[in-house]
């Protein structure tokens, strides 16, 4: 019975991204994985490139869109399509023809990126010599913007600074906020913020300047101490009926992260990210608007679920040095562990979002690869 469970959750998974077959062509696509992957200078790669790997370097042209996912991308070439990266260290270095969707501990822009920038970071450095076509839009710790913005600008961060133009709007949340005397912004300044924004002289804004206090939020159910240990005792809860369900199958998915870590993370990138794009694609004919909704339901019970493979990889590295973890009562005590590390990781401020995310990407991989691996032994 355990078996089918988990087959069935691993094959729905795939099964939604084929809902782009519903209503569009099948792309070709050029997938590569590795602890080093380069696409040397005069090398073109005439398909969307797919890699997840340590290392990720692309010195020549991708005519497609580029999708990757490592520790270090840098992309010093040119992308005729749009990118979606995320890894601890991200530089674009060289062109983008369309969108560039970032994420990473630290991003770094220094090229021309035609279309939208979208960036959720830690910290964010668009330098002088670059431009970005479209609107930049944010969620950052500390960002710096010394390029050309000829669209508007949009988000939250920490310490913002603003040096060069802005063609269109500037809309902001910031903790401080910095408009330097060489930024020439076209539109109106509307900043969020405890402090007033420090505009130097000399700073040019076309429009109107609008600063906002923050609204006092009001507490949520969730919210605070005694909130956090009802969500921490609900992930415990839904991972000790998985663990009683289907003991063996939950420590194959588990262990499936320790064995093949770029393999899980590569597979819960497709998933993540490409679903809701092939959701939203289903939603353009009649027959495929149930799919979608079917799909997207799946989609968030499965990233919900997903901390508690993850958790339970982590309690079991760590017991696992120690003792076997095999029977169920040990499995528990495993999670118990594993779920609580993951909940402490994410009350750290600015960190919280990126071990959610690496936990869906991981925990949702960890699935596929199991499957595969299990068929394979089959």
């Amino acid at each position: 019975m355990s078996k089918q469970i988990f087959a069935g959750l691993a094959v729905t998974l795939v099964a939604v991204l084929l809902t782009f077959s519903i209503s569009a062509p099948v792309l070709a696509a050029d997938l590569r994985s590795g602890d080093i992957i380069t696409v040397a200078s005069g090398e073109v790669v005439d398909d969307d490139l797919y890699v997840a790997g340590g290392t990720i370097t692309i010195d020549g042209t991708v005519n497609g869109d580029l999708w990757a996912i490592g520790n270090t991308i840098t992309v010093n070439g040119e992308v005729t399509g749009s990118i979606v990266a995320a890894g601890q260290t991200v530089n674009i270095n060289g062109n983008v023809d369309h969108a560039a969707r970032l994420a990473g501990d630290s991003v770094n822009i220094s090229g021309n990126v035609r279309g939208d920038l979208l960036v959720f970071s830690s910290q964010t450095n668009i330098a002088s010599k670059a431009k970005i076509g479209g609107d930049l839009i944010f969620g950052s710790g500390n960002v710096r913007v010394d390029g050309l913005v000829e669209g508007d600008i949009k988000g939250g961060g920490n310490q913002v600074a603003i040096s060069n133009g802005v063609v269109g709007d500037i809309e902001l949340q910031a903790e401080n906020l910095t408009v330097a005397s060489t930024a020439d912004i076209g539109g109106n300044l509307t900043y969020t913020s405890e402090n007033e924004a420090d505009i130097q002289s000399g700073a040019k804004i076309g429009g109107k300047t609008t600063h906002n206090l923050p609204e006092v939020k009001k507490a949520g159910p969730f919210s605070g101490i005694g909130g956090k240990v009802l969500v921490f005792l609900m992930a415990l809860v839904t991972g000790l009926i998985i663990i009683l369900v289907a003991p063996g199958r939950s420590a194959s998915i588990a262990d499936s992260i320790r064995a093949k870590p770029w393999a899980s993370l590569g597979w819960g990138a497709v998933i993540l990210f490409a679903t809701p794009v092939a959701a939203i694609i289903a939603c353009f004919t009649v027959i495929g608007i149930p799919v979608a909704l079917i799909a997207l339901v799946l989609y968030a019970i499965a990233i919900y679920i997903s901390q508690v493979f993850v958790g339970l990889f982590i309690g079991r590295w760590i017991i696992g040095r120690f003792r076997e973890v095999e029977s169920r009562a040990i499995m528990i005590g495993a999670l118990a562990s594993g779920l609580f590390i993951i909940a402490i990781l994410r009350l750290i401020p600015f960190l919280g979002f990126w071990v959610g995310l690496a936990v869906a990407l991981f925990g949702l991989g960890a699935v596929i690869v199991s499957e595969t691996r299990s068929r394979a032994q089959a």
